[in-house]
């Protein structure tokens, strides 16, 4: 789906972005933008500390049914009791305190909670016991039969106990009474074609198709039960029409490949084919097909391997499920994409993908540990181990478990020993360890097997850097602007470095300003350009570029100091105080940045605060200013492409 996950991370290699001296690397957000959402443990509405925990039992109460909690007797205060510690338990991912305690619960309550069978439910799910599950949302759908989730959770559990007629007419009620909600069409039809109701397959989506017309999976899987049916033309028009509209639904070309092959419309194959191939010339599947198409007619079966056509139609209903949770998370219904999620691993608990999808959303909502649990599942035989052990080491990186974020990267580096990416990641890793020496001799390793690697270089030269040679991190860095004019990260360390030095500012500034003809906007290089400029007695020329750079790096307490320098030494001390006591307020007092130079920075500029405001009091009256525009004040979702584009090189994520 889109704009949630890479295929591998071996095909996308870490990308460098800005470097001041001195900076140790910062995480990136995953932006992993974010899956956030408001159900607490991806499943249930649970807050931490105690004042959220309080106002989610009391939202939760008072979204059970009436009366559930509302007698003073002392066993409803037992009920509650353990209500809250059920609560509790879920915000310490204690899941089976939580499930005992939610179990007492309903023992105790004077009448029955939907809310609590609900909680049941899911829990039992999520331990994979689907006939507790059962039981549970059966009581859960019987107090609140209005509920979508309940109904959707108890035709789920049917069906992974292989009860598909019991589960058929809740589907059916679902489409009916939920008419713009697609997974309920989709479960339903795949339910027909596991029975080999190919009409009635075709019926449902096609009214899915009618009520919600821009949704790519109603056309793609009417597409399969057309195929499935031999009414390959029919097929053909709902593949094209994916094709078309959603080309990011990786399986519409292969799918519409198929169908063409076999009608033998080699003419159009070829063109689907090229139209392929421009936007993604590496595509190997597009390569094959192509390939036996231009051999002539007697190749077509070697094309119809290639393409997979008896895998391809086969009835999965677990992918079918998992194809439903990725609508959800792209809709950003997370707590439906969990219970889809639950069910496929339910009955298909190898189902590395879902894991990792799973594990996602938990990362996205803080649930580290619940996502680190869920990655540990995907064993090595597994293509996605490399991706989970990455994933893993990421999580455990952000939490600063800096030795178990090594173990887990070197888990994926004992089964891809050459994968640049993973070096790189391990790199990056033992710099946080301030294990330097043996960042230096990792990368010095890799590069005897790819000696001109840029990525390599870079941070071979950042390394020596952390170790105090400045004299080698430039003759690395030099090297490496030899062998690309235009690595703007390279250009934009050797600025900063001979600026810091006080030494050739005209070619400091020529090569920032080269680094800026790549990345205009880049708040690094523009701080670079006005700490040159300042050095220079550029003053105004100074202070207009450092306000552009904390316009794109407000947060960065060296860039904010270079600025306030310049505006003490302009004489206007009034902005200064504005621009400072703004950045005190977002970052404190800096102990809590990982980046030395920042703690520094940041103490520097609460000290050259307080001095200014003794010297001149009446500047204590001083308003906070924006230090950069409010569209950027929000952060991104998380989005786990970028896992696999962060860069060890750099102190700028």
């Amino acid at each position: 789906m889109k704009g949630i996950l890479t295929d591998h991370i071996h095909n996308s290699g870490i990308t460098s972005h800005s470097y001041r001296l001195s900076l140790t690397p910062r995480i990136a957000l995953l932006g992993f933008g974010v899956l956030l959402f408001s159900t607490g443990c991806s499943r249930f509405p649970v807050a931490r500390g105690a004042a959220g925990l309080n106002n989610t039992i009391q939202t939760d109460v008072a979204n059970s049914s009436q009366g559930s909690f509302s007698s003073d007797t002392a066993k409803t205060s037992k009920s509650l009791h353990h209500f809250i510690v059920g609560q509790l338990a879920l915000g310490d991912e204690d899941f089976a305190v939580a499930l005992k305690n939610f179990e007492q619960a309903d023992a105790l309550a004077d009448e029955p909670s939907p809310l609590i069978h609900t909680k049941m439910a899911d829990l039992y799910l999520r331990s994979g016991q689907l006939d507790k599950a059962r039981g549970a949302a059966e009581k859960a759908m019987a107090e609140d039969p209005s509920e979508p989730y309940v109904r959707m959770l108890y035709a789920g559990v049917l069906e992974g106990l292989g009860k598909d007629s019991e589960a058929e007419p809740i589907y059916r009620d679902l489409t009916r009474d939920f008419a713009q909600k697609v997974d309920g069409y989709l479960l339903l039809s795949n339910l027909y074609v596991k029975s080999k109701n190919l009409d009635a397959a075709a019926d449902t989506l096609s009214k899915l198709i009618k009520n919600v017309p821009n949704e790519p999976m109603g056309h793609f899987y009417l597409g399969r039960v057309y195929e499935l049916s031999e009414k390959f033309a029919k097929a053909e028009v709902e593949y094209e029409w994916v094709f078309r509209k959603d080309p990011n639904l990786s399986n519409a070309s292969t799918e519409l490949l198929r169908v063409l092959v076999r009608e033998k419309k080699n003419v159009k194959a070829k063109a689907i084919c090229d139209q392929i191939l421009t936007k993604d010339p590496n595509n190997a599947l597009a390569r094959k097909v192509l390939s036996h198409l231009m051999l002539g007619e007697s190749k077509l079966d070697d094309a119809l391997h290639h393409l997979q056509v008896l895998e391809g139609i086969e009835v999965d209903p677990s992918e079918t499920r998992f194809k439903v949770a990725l609508i959800q998370i792209e809709k950003q219904n997370f707590r439906e994409a969990v219970r889809e999620l639950s069910l496929v691993l339910a009955s298909n608990p190898k189902h590395a993908e879902a894991r990792y999808y799973l594990a996602s959303i938990y990362a996205g909502t803080g649930k580290s540990k619940e996502a680190i649990d869920e990655l540990k599942e995907i064993d090595d035989e597994s293509p996605m181990f490399v991706k989970a052990r990455t994933f893993a080491a990421f999580i455990h990186r952000q939490n600063y478990e800096l030795d178990d974020a090594l173990s887990a990267v070197d888990d994926a580096l004992a089964i891809e020993p050459t994968n640049i990416s993973l070096v790189l990641y391990r790199v990056m890793v033992l710099r946080d360890l301030e294990e330097h020496r043996k960042a230096e001799n990792q990368l010095r390793k890799a590069l005897l097997q790819e000696p001109k690697d840029e990525r390599l270089l870079f941070n071979l030269g950042l390394v020596l850097h952390d170790r105090n040679k400045p004299d080698e991190a430039m003759e690395v860095m030099e090297k490496l602007v030899i062998l690309n004019s235009r690595h703007s990260d390279a250009l934009n360390y050797i600025a900063y470095a001979l600026a810091e030095g006080g030494k050739d500012l005209e070619r400091a500034e020529q090569l920032v300003r080269q680094a800026l003809s790549v990345r205009p906007s880049d708040g690094y290089y523009l701080d670079t350009l006005g700490f040159i400029q300042w050095k220079q007695g550029k003053l105004k020329e100074a202070q207009e570029t450092l306000a552009r750079a904390i316009s794109s790096a407000s947060d960065d307490s060296v860039i904010v100091e270079h600025y306030v320098d310049v505006l003490v030494e302009l004489g206007e001390e009034r902005q200064a105080v504005s621009a400072m006591k703004t950045f005190m307020e977002q970052i404190g007092d800096g102990s809590a940045e990982r980046d030395r130079e920042k703690q520094d920075a940041a103490k520097r500029l609460r000290k050259k605060l307080d001095e200014l405001l003794r010297r001149r009091p009446e500047l204590n009256a001083v308003e906070k200013m924006r230090l950069t525009p409010a569209a950027r004040a929000a952060k991104p979702p998380i989005d786990t492409d970028a896992l696999h584009d962060i860069s060890p090189a750099m102190g700028a994520s």
